[in-house]
């Protein structure tokens, strides 16, 4: 019987519950976690640190409000109700009275039987270690996974057992039923049936006074009904039963133990276990006492509830009559307290050798020891715990959070990279779209054009050789130069628009780059420009391509570089190509030391009629054929510039032919 459940859809992957869990009884599939319900010790721990919800507690509620209208059913309540129900105080019996109970009875007497019980046991064994048994979820642990240790356990049962069977021997044809702050008490119910009919949470029960509108303020002061009491009301507060068993925890001699906690728990035990631990008689909680049960459903902290708890107690003292409570300790001494725990043991975790946990370390990403950071973030105490967890089934790769940032963070990168490569083809279809339709108009304006240019450049020639006047023909001289600068215009949008088809072959990269630098090293020298070439390939690098128009590619981009540095008025005047091969394409960067480009005007160079030159001195048409030239190479271009100082272009190029059919196509 599964005591704690998970609601899948509510787990969000936090994995507290794991860290939280004793018992490693929480197993994660699909990103979520579920209890194991013969490894689970019933601690509750796991229900208090899940902030989604996610784990429903096994409840006897319904069955318990269905059945009170019809059957008789008394009440045996916590001590640890008074931090719970501080709104109610004195009226908490009329409370239950009111919802229908008919008896209400003190666990606390049933701790007071039970701490006699712990006397006459630790006076018969003073020679033995003892571990006290009021906590189910301490004695589950032990028959679980301590099997050995079953025989330290104090065959008595716990203060709720006690007080059912006083109901019980009060009201034998009566139903009981326990309410309390612990989860772990609804699985002892399990254990006791013949004792206890329902065990619900103190959560359960404001609920259910919320649900029938009960006023608490009509209601009447109401002590519990007898047997009332003593100390045995302390037992929530940690050292409790050794405060009713009149019993210290010694520093010195180390025979009286006293903890809380699941952390501090496990270490006594583990001390047990190798007999590192004198101690005769060890009293241990799971939780920090009972009243930081998982359901104490309080506001209060810690020492507010223990304050309380204190309070109570001195209260109840000074109420109670010590001689009638002697009394019903008299009658009710003769209760069988006496219990048999049996081994429960469960198979552990599978040890894993060496390489399969290397193999799991390294699906994680964790290939070295500095990988391992141990940060508890999956819930397990290290990576390699985490990794025999997997191992054993109980766990997931995509539990750890540096693996999952790192899965993520590559696919972010992916991602980007695809973001980037669809701009850059979006922007690629936009400017071929471009490229095309200004092509078309292009070759049409340059047809209708071309002809009558012609004509009245005829007609110029014959009216300049006719003219004698030296201003007449100084201006028909300026009409000349300015259809030429027509003509050449015309012939850039009729190269632009004429859809060419490469004629790719086999060559020498590096010689045909040093013989297109070096035919213009000539002119280039003489107006103070230097051009030097940097090749940092094999001298008999290959390439397939068209050397025609990557001639027509390079001469343009030499020619605009010569251009900026004139312009620019440097007094030395410096061209760099340089060539770099990389596995599969080169590199070839033009850098010249001219005026630069405007940043805002990059985007456009590739334009058609876009020029940074002067009036009629560029037509705007080069470097969108160079584009266009490149592209059909399926190759990139671009262009970084520092205005005033520097401008490269940086050409890719693939070194296999892989081109396209045509400048526009």
């Amino acid at each position: 019987m599964s005591i704690v459940s998970t609601i899948g859809e509510k787990c969000k992957k936090c994995y507290a519950c794991i860290k939280s869990c004793p018992a490693h009884a929480i197993k994660v599939k699909d990103g979520k976690a579920s209890v194991i319900s013969f490894r689970c010790i019933s601690c509750g721990h796991c229900t208090t640190v899940c902030s989604q919800n996610a784990k429903v507690v096994l409840s006897y509620f319904n069955e318990l409000k269905n059945d009170i209208s019809s059957k008789e059913i008394d009440a045996i309540v916590a001590p640890s109700f008074t931090v719970s129900f501080l709104d109610v105080g004195e009226k908490f019996v009329s409370v239950l009275k009111a919802l229908g109970f008919k008896n209400v009875y003190e666990v606390g007497f049933g701790a007071d039987l039970v701490t006699l019980a712990y006397k006459k046991y630790l006076s018969a064994n003073k020679d033995k270690t003892v571990i006290a048994t009021p906590c189910p979820a301490i004695v589950k642990y032990v028959q679980k996974y301590e099997p050995e240790m079953i025989s330290l356990l104090a065959p008595i049962v716990s203060p709720m057992v006690a007080c059912a069977r006083v109901a019980k021997q009060i009201n034998p044809s009566r139903k009981v039923a326990f309410i309390g702050p612990c989860i772990a008490k609804i699985d002892e119910k399990s254990n006791y049936s013949r004792d206890l009919d329902y065990s619900i949470t103190f959560e359960e029960l404001k609920l259910w006074i919320v649900e029938n509108k009960i006023d608490i303020e009509k209601l009447k002061d109401l002590d519990f009904d007898p047997p009332k009491a003593g100390l045995g009301a302390i037992y929530p507060v940690t050292g409790g039963l050794l405060r009713c068993a009149d019993k210290t925890e010694d520093v010195i001699d180390n025979e009286t133990i006293v903890t809380e906690g699941k952390n501090r728990v496990l270490m006594v035990l583990d001390s047990i276990k190798k007999g590192a631990l004198k101690g005769k008689f060890i009293d241990m909680l799971f939780c920090l006492g009972c009243i930081e049960g998982p359901k104490i459903c309080s506001e209060l902290n810690y020492f507010e509830k223990k304050s309380k708890m204190s309070e109570y107690v001195k209260k109840r003292a000074s109420q109670s009559s010590k001689e009638e409570w002697e009394q019903n300790i008299e009658k009710y001494k003769n209760i069988d307290l006496s219990v048999r725990f049996d081994s429960e043991e469960v198979s552990d975790i599978k040890e894993a050798d060496a390489a399969e946990i290397k193999k799991i370390l390294i699906q994680m990403g964790k290939t070295q020891p500095k990988d391992e950071l141990n940060c508890g973030a999956c819930g397990y105490p290290s990576c390699r715990a985490k990794a025999r967890a997997i191992i054993a089934g109980l766990a997931e790769k995509e539990m750890c959070l540096p693996y999952v940032i790192e899965k993520l963070e590559e696919n972010i990168n992916l991602l980007e990279q695809s973001n980037s490569m669809l701009k850059s083809t979006q922007n690629e279809l936009i400017q071929k779209e471009k490229l095309v339709s200004l092509g078309q108009m292009a070759a049409g304006v340059a047809h209708e054009i071309n002809n009558p240019l012609g004509t009245v450049l005829l007609y110029a020639h014959m009216l300049n050789e006719q003219i004698e006047n030296e201003d007449m023909k100084s201006d028909v001289k300026t009409i000349i130069t300015e259809i030429n600068r027509t003509k050449e215009i015309i012939t850039g949008m009729l190269n632009f628009s004429r859809e060419n088809k490469l004629t790719i072959s086999e060559f020498d990269f590096s010689k045909f780059i040093k013989e297109i630098c070096e035919k213009v090293q000539y002119d280039f020298s003489a107006v103070g420009i230097n051009i030097v070439i940097k090749v940092n390939c094999p001298d008999n690098v290959s390439i397939d391509a068209d050397q025609t128009a990557l001639a027509q590619v390079f001469s343009n981009l030499l020619s605009n570089a010569k251009d900026a540095i004139m312009e620019a008025k440097r007094d030395i005047g410096k061209i760099k190509v340089e060539v770099i091969k990389y596995d599969e394409e080169l590199s070839i960067l033009f850098t010249d030391n001219g005026t630069g480009i405007p940043k805002d005007k990059i985007a456009k160079l590739f334009t058609p009629f876009f020029t940074t030159k002067g009036y009629g001195k560029g037509t705007g048409l080069g470097l969108p054929v160079v584009y266009g030239i490149i592209k059909m190479h399926r190759g990139k271009i671009m262009v970084d510039s520092i205005e005033g100082e520097s401008t490269t272009f940086k050409i890719n190029l693939p070194l296999k032919s892989n081109v396209s059919a045509g400048l526009l196509g």
